[in-house]
């Protein structure tokens, strides 16, 4: 999906969110926004337009760089892998309760997706998210259920790329339950902080250490959604495979990968899930759906 004019409002804006966290002083925030608008404005004046997560990981590592701080999120990630981890017992009774348990853990996986803050025009708090998280799970979903049914019965091994911390938590389960149904599972979280995706480390925090019971993990990079460029050679084999079904986790994900999902040498076509909550309008349009459905969706 290519940058939208309503993106830029939101780039500046998640910019300016971020500043007011990095740092006190009003001339470094002049500063870090500055270099962030100069970059936005060189690229779009000059450059083909790319997707989104183009421009939002070069803001993030900006902002790295100006604060010192290698994880500017560290905090609030660690309080939605903590309230995460305090709602997992409810989806996990909405799992046990399921009359389908492949389409309960489709719906987990995409509730979870609406653990996002910094989002221009969507509201998310953490004791909003848990006073509605039942609620959430029975949410229409938006999505091409018998084909989404058919591609994971008809392949044996997985590749799940995941999205927020926090919403890990409820992925660690989600992925445990495919490998229980004799799925291989290779889970990709990021190799490195960038905005509020889940890590390796944030991975640690939803109890997979390592590899386990058919789940290898394999990281896809520290970009925003994937980068065929930043990716290393192990992940870009799994992500290449045609044994693998990609189940791509929000809206970075759908950005990013949309822009190159047909692709011939990728081979994507029927092997290709996007899983997430829309949660502003240019994804909203892009996917054909209405501004916060939430959405499972094979390109098949």
């Amino acid at each position: 999906m290519k940058i939208k004019p309503e993106c830029l409002a939101c780039l500046v804006d998640r910019a300016h969110f971020e500043c007011d966290r990095l740092f006190r002083d009003e001339r470094e925030k002049f500063g870090a926004l500055g270099e962030v608008i100069r970059f936005l404005s060189t690229h779009l004046e000059t450059d083909e337009l790319h997707s989104p997560p183009f421009y939002g990981t070069e803001r993030e590592r900006i902002l790295q760089r100006r604060s010192g701080i290698r994880d500017p999120h560290a905090e609030a990630k660690r309080l939605n892998n903590a309230l995460a981890r305090s709602l997992l017992p409810a989806a996990e009774r909405f799992f046990e309760a399921a009359t389908d348990r492949l389409e309960a853990l489709i719906r987990i996986a995409a509730a979870a997706n609406s653990m996002e803050y910094g989002v221009k025009g969507y509201e998310y708090s953490e004791a909003r998210f848990a006073q509605i998280f039942d609620r959430t799970l029975h949410e229409p979903l938006v999505w091409n259920r018998p084909a989404i049914f058919t591609a994971i019965r008809a392949h044996e091994r997985i590749l799940y790329l995941t999205d927020n911390a926090g919403e890990i938590v409820f992925d660690a389960f989600v992925v445990r339950k495919l490998a229980n149904l004799g799925k291989v599972i290779v889970l990709s979280p990021k190799s490195a902080p960038v905005l509020n995706d889940a890590t390796v480390e944030d991975l640690k925090e939803a109890g997979i250490a390592g590899s386990e019971n058919g789940i290898r993990i394999v990281p896809s990079g520290a970009y925003i959604g994937l980068s065929l460029e930043e990716a290393t050679e192990a992940f870009l084999d799994v992500f290449r495979d045609e044994r693998y079904l990609v189940m791509a986790k929000g809206m970075g994900n759908y950005e990013a990968i949309s822009e190159f999902e047909t692709r011939a040498d990728l081979r994507l076509k029927g092997r290709l899930l996007y899983i997430l909550r829309a949660k502003c309008e240019p994804v909203a349009r892009s996917l054909g759906v209405n501004r916060g459905d939430l959405v499972a969706r094979l390109i098949a």
